[in-house]
């Protein structure tokens, strides 16, 4: 899920040392299996627990930030996830060590080999911080479905 969560508003900010973080480096394959690093930084913010943030630094260039399912990501650890932008898989014979993840746009692709088990780690915390249950409890239902109501309210002249 490349972009803003479909409208759906946050009830309230959590301090920055409340969002659990992941930082490492992740491979980038390219062509001919060649490997490039880039840093990775995975946030996650549980007044938004349904997405966790995966900002992608290469050595030179700008960085680029993804919103991915959380569920998609955790799913994607152990068996095929994801569709159309962003995909999640595991990497076959590395036996829970690495991940493939596959992010698509208009613009470009990109192939990034994923250290699983250290994925899987700060994953796991995030669901003790926010369970998977406890999720819809974080967002602003009420607030969403006022504002697709005044989308769809009639001019007034």
């Amino acid at each position: 899920m490349d972009g803003e969560q479909s409208g759906l508003r946050m009830r309230q900010t959590t301090p920055e040392q409340d969002k659990p973080a992941l930082d490492l480096v992740v491979l980038r394959v390219l062509d001919g299996g060649t490997r490039r690093p880039l840093r990775a930084a995975f946030r996650f913010d549980p007044s938004a627990p349904m997405v966790v943030s995966l900002t992608l630094s290469p050595m030179r260039g700008p960085s680029v930030t993804w919103r991915i399912g959380r569920e998609l990501l955790r799913h994607g650890l152990h068996d095929e996830s994801g569709e159309g932008d962003v995909r999640v898989w595991a990497a076959p014979g590395e036996e829970g060590r690495a991940a493939w993840m596959r992010l698509e746009s208009r613009q470009s692709s990109a192939l990034l080999e994923l250290p699983a088990r250290a994925v899987s780690r700060w994953l796991a915390a995030t669901y003790v911080r926010v369970p998977a249950h406890a999720e819809g409890r974080a967002l602003d239902w009420d607030g969403f479905l006022t504002s697709l109501c005044d989308d769809f309210a009639e001019p007034t002249d």
